[in-house]
């Protein structure tokens, strides 16, 4: 019932940013109202967080552009990509001339901005080696100014950045640094982050990606794009598996080798060696990236300068005991493979599991310093946790939806191929039509040959089923614009002149699609202007329905059954109500 409402509610929000853009908002505010009402009741019956939140930040996202409609504004790039992906590819140059470069700072500009680079540095724990590649690049920045100063030319202004290492070793945080330095010294318009994955830049359809990607990039502009565990962007592809994520790399590569302080500056970070594997995949990506560092594990004498740095700014305090021989609790209860899969969220975790200790122990009736001093017991019964515990894994947003293509491939034997055919982008029945042979079969990671061929069958009735579906939908999209007969088009279309010819030639809707400019000549519409008009309307047509047409057949393959049921409420547009229904699905 989920995947069925909200793809409902999806095919209708595409429909209302077409609406959107070719400024009809009336219609637009409507089918704004209805995608967001189907996917309300969607998110009734959804149970992935992660999915919840993305149709709870949609529905707010149609709610939003319904009100600026309603109130007569309309932003420069109306509702672009609002639905599946779809928008005005012209939005894409919406602020692209970057400004003219600033002044460059003055000698003590220049010295405040270095001294309070070492000052952040300084505060950070371990690190040795990431501290000295960002004093280099703070001097090297600086000499850049001063050369400017002086009207030297400059080199390269290639800023892209890899950062490798485990997880909890501070990689975001030194990027926040990085994006700090870059705006003061002048080389970047804002100081800001914009941290993403592989499921924020790759779609699960096909021709969404670049876009998705693109609105992370300009979100981004400024500042700094951060890619965590990049290396899954190119996993599948190094395979030979089918992987929407080729389109985000296209993407990004089309704008990393822009200059100026509102370009995109990309941090690709992960684990060392799937990241060396990650700039081996594209020699473009390599050649594009300009600096590398490396964050090495915490050791055990670190991991106590940020526990007692942690506690420090929390006002908590320790036993003298547990002063004492913290290093020796976490030395004796963690191994060098656990440390390395926590780093600093290891401590985390254990200040957080020593206060559940700490609560546990302390009588209602405790007061003062009791209340916030954690003794050497706390930590120790604390840390065993880690025994059982397992690092927190970040869910894979490619992994969500494709309910039926699962289903289906569980009832011809290929439910383990199920991921692989989900992170490649099949999400609906739709998709596999798109898989024509048995190497786009094997490019998934399908390998045994009874499965390839078993998979070829399941393509082959599904592209049946389309074609018998094709055939039964050519008299039911004839008409998009509501007109009743082929003169009402005609007259909507400002074509008046040409009723009584078509008339006569009899033509109607389903000999349209198939009319050519020889036809038209044959006809007598011997003028040049008119023909062109006339076969550029034809076009138009042509191409909304088909679309509308695909979209249709890819919602009924889907469905498989009966088709989603309507809902009593469907035309209700008042944001206000939407926003209380809103409030209260899900809860």
């Amino acid at each position: 019932m989920a995947n069925e409402m909200r793809d409902k509610g999806i095919a209708i929000a595409n429909q209302a940013v077409d609406a959107d853009n070719a400024g009809n908002y009336k219609d637009a505010i409507d089918k704004y109202g209805k995608a967001t009402e189907y996917l309300i009741t969607a998110l009734k019956y959804e149970k992935n967080p992660v999915t919840q939140k993305t149709i709870r930040d949609k529905c707010n996202e149609y709610l939003s552009r319904m009100d600026q409609l309603k109130k007569g504004q309309e932003p420069k790039a109306a509702a672009a990509g609002s639905g599946g992906g779809k928008g005005k590819e012209e939005s894409r140059s919406d602020d692209e001339e970057d400004e003219p470069e600033p002044e460059p700072l003055t000698a003590e500009q220049l010295a405040a901005a270095e001294k309070e680079m070492d000052e952040d540095l300084a505060k950070l724990v371990g690190m040795q080696s990431v501290k000295d590649n960002m004093k280099r690049l703070c001097k090297q920045l600086s000499l850049d100014i001063k050369r400017k100063q002086e009207g030297q030319k400059t080199l390269d202004a290639i800023r892209h950045m890899i950062f490798t290492g485990n997880p909890g070793v501070g990689k975001t945080t030194v990027s926040r640094l990085v994006a700090k330095l870059f705006h003061q010294l002048g080389v970047s318009s804002k100081d800001t982050v914009v941290e993403v994955q592989k499921g924020d830049l790759v779609a699960g359809y096909v021709n969404q990606t670049a876009m998705k990607t693109y609105k992370k990039i300009k979100e981004a502009r400024g500042g700094i794009l951060f890619v965590d565990e990049a290396y899954q962007l190119t996993q599948a592809l190094m395979k030979g598996q089918t992987d929407f994520a080729g389109e985000a790399i296209d993407e990004m590569m089309k704008v990393m080798n822009n200059s100026g302080r509102k370009s995109t500056t990309f941090v690709f970070a992960g684990y060392k060696k799937e990241m060396d594997e990650f700039v081996t995949y594209n020699a473009g990506i390599e050649s594009r990236i300009k600096y590398r560092f490396h964050f090495d594990d915490y050791t055990v004498k670190e991991l106590v300068v940020i526990t007692n740095l942690k506690l420090e700014s929390k006002g908590y305090k320790l036993t003298p005991d547990a002063a004492r021989d913290m290093e020796l609790v976490i030395d004796k209860n963690t191994n060098a493979d656990l440390r390395s899969k926590y780093n600093g969220r290891l401590i985390d975790n254990l200040l957080q599991w020593a206060s559940d200790e700490m609560n546990s122990r302390l009588p209602l009736d405790a007061s003062g310093d009791a209340l916030i001093t954690l003794h050497k017991s706390d930590f120790e019964k604390a840390i065993k946790r880690f025994a059982t515990a397992r690092p927190p894994t970040k869910a894979d947003p490619t992994l969500l939806g494709g309910y039926e293509v699962e289903k289906h491939l569980s009832e011809w034997g290929l439910d383990q191929y199920s991921q692989l055919f989900a992170r490649a982008g099949y999400r609906q029945l739709y998709d596999l039509l798109s898989l024509s042979s048995e190497k786009d079969v094997r490019a998934l990671g399908v390998s045994k040959d009874a499965d390839v061929n078993r998979t070829l069958q399941l393509v082959e009735r599904l592209d049946e089923q389309h074609r018998v579906l094709s055939l039964k939908m050519d008299a039911t999209f004839i008409s998009l614009d509501g007109a009743a007969d082929i003169s009402a088009w005609l007259e909507q279309e400002g074509l008046t002149k040409f009723v009584e010819l078509f008339v006569k030639n009899e033509i109607n809707f389903e000999t349209l699609a198939d009319l050519t400019e020889d036809h038209l000549k044959e006809m007598g519409v011997s003028e040049i202007g008119p023909r062109i008009k006339l076969l550029k309307a034809i076009e138009v047509w042509r191409r909304e329905r088909d679309i509308a047409k695909k979209e249709a057949i890819r919602a009924k393959m889907n469905v498989m059954n009966a088709p989603p049921p309507v809902l009593r409420d469907a035309s209700l547009t008042d944001t206000e109500k939407l926003r209380s229904k809103l409030e209260k699905a899900g809860q």
